[in-house]
């Protein structure tokens, strides 16, 4: 007995909005009752990968589905349209089908065309896209944007702009298009080509609460200044950066990767922050007033870091953990090197130096991948006048190595910490009363106890 045919309209399209568009279609051949539903749910995902190269009964599949959508006087919520065959007809029915979508009142409008070796073109964005006023959440995909945008743009209700892959052949552009959405509360720009200059302003962008802005090709290519106090997240790798507002009431996730901040000294004041992640060769001076968080940090040492001036690269690293002295640190340090990069010991253990005369920092756990490191008790002597590590791992001990390889390389990690123990510098032998070695399946670390309680941390790890 068909129970489910006897639901009401509104429930049967809650189940079809849950399928794939392939899906939903094939719903039809349930029963008579069955035959049509899939073209009144609310939303439609088409893609030519489902049509097999064959471009005109593609365009005719949704041409026809949008015009009998349109006949019915029916709302549509979504609508992506994914295409990797591009020719001037699909322009020009496109330019005729934004009207439809925008009659439907379609809230949320994803196009997109996915790249493959055939296909390198990338054409203009119609116009009619920036009329589409019902909008409020747009994804653009392989685009060039600027030739076409018209003065007015209506994005009067967007609230979710992403763009990736997008040209912006037109300096300030992106301004204008920013600038037009009032109601603005989501951004994301990925590997966008030809911009060069990203503002967020406060007077412009009132409800703005996630930022992402990704570029991994070109990481001094583009500055991004931020003035918007409403935010919530922040995630934003390869660029340069300016903080122009230093109090975040909202803050919760900031996460930068290959990023120059361009003040000598930060300090921000994010009362609610939950987390801080940084990822880059450069050590920032980045501060949180007022904050108890988790701070994930990874640093890449270069060959000349060390080597040329390795008093200030230890002091550098010592004044970040300080501002983050009240949050959960877990610091993990890679070489982004080949060669052996040589410390001299007299020129970084002077802690007073190092460490700006400062209390070392307690860290949770301190992750280190520094094979090609010749002075490693010199670099981890260093390491200990500036931070208390509750753990320390050694990555090149998880690499894909035999149990026996891996055992080996332990044991001569943990040999040396011994010996650091016994007859290192002052720091380490006055302070570290005890190791042992933890073993998982998969992770080996090393235990680390240390005498003086004197260390700055926050309450969590001063508990443990």
């Amino acid at each position: 007995m068909d129970r489910i045919s006897d639901l009401p309209k509104d429930i049967l399209q809650r189940i079809l909005y849950l399928l794939s568009q392939e899906d939903a279609v094939r719903t039809s051949v349930l029963s008579k009752s069955w035959r049509y539903i899939w073209c009144t749910r609310p939303n439609l995902d088409f893609s030519d990968n489902n049509f097999k190269g064959n471009n005109q009964q593609f365009l005719s599949t949704v041409g026809n589905t949008l015009h009998l959508y349109s006949d019915q006087r029916l709302c549509l919520d979504e609508f992506r349209l994914s295409i990797l065959l591009v020719d001037h007809e699909w322009v020009s029915l496109l330019e005729k089908w934004i009207p439809l979508l925008s009659d439907m009142g379609v809230k949320d409008f994803r196009l997109s065309i996915p790249s493959d070796f055939s296909n390198r073109e990338i054409i203009d964005l119609p116009s009619v896209v920036f009329k589409a006023e019902s909008l409020k959440s747009l994804h653009l995909y392989r685009f060039n944007l600027g030739k076409n945008i018209p003065e007015n743009i209506l994005f009067v209700r967007l609230q979710v702009l992403q763009l990736s892959h997008v040209v912006l052949h037109e300096k300030g552009v992106l301004d204008k298009i920013m600038s037009s959405c009032p109601l603005l509360t989501d951004m994301w720009l990925q590997e966008c080509k030809v911009l060069e200059t990203v503002k967020l302003e406060k007077k412009l962008h009132k409800y703005l609460k996630h930022f992402t802005f990704i570029n991994r090709t070109n990481h001094a290519g583009c500055s991004i200044e931020i003035d918007v106090p409403t935010l919530v997240t922040i995630r934003i790798i390869g660029c340069k950066l300016r903080f122009n507002c230093r109090k975040f009431s909202n803050l919760k996730i900031i996460t930068l990767r290959s990023v120059e901040i361009v003040q000598s000294q930060l300090c921000i004041d994010a009362p609610n922050i939950l987390y801080f992640q940084y990822s880059g060769s450069l050590i920032p001076s980045i501060s949180f007033a007022s904050a108890s968080m988790v701070s994930n940090l990874s640093l890449y040492i270069r060959d000349d870091d060390v080597e040329e001036d390795a008093q200030s690269w230890f002091l550098g690293l010592s004044k970040l953990l300080q501002g983050l002295r009240r949050s959960e640190i877990s610091l993990s340090i890679f070489q982004f090197a080949t060669n052996n990069v040589h410390v001299v010991e007299d020129e970084i253990l002077v802690q007073d130096i190092i460490n700006g005369g400062n209390k070392p920092v307690a860290v949770l756990c301190l992750e280190l991948d520094i094979g090609h490191l010749s002075s490693f008790s010199s670099f981890l002597n260093g390491l200990f006048c500036i931070c208390r590590p509750s753990y320390l791992i050694p990555r090149w001990v998880h690499g894909p190595w035999s149990k026996e390889r891996k055992a080996k390389e332990l044991d001569e990690f943990f040999c040396k910490i011994q010996k650091m123990k016994e007859s290192g510098n002052e720091e380490t032998r006055q302070y570290l009363e005890d190791l042992t070695i933890e073993g998982f399946d998969k992770e080996f670390r090393v235990r680390l106890q240390w005498r003086d309680r004197d260390c700055e941390c926050n309450s969590k790890l001063s508990e443990s």
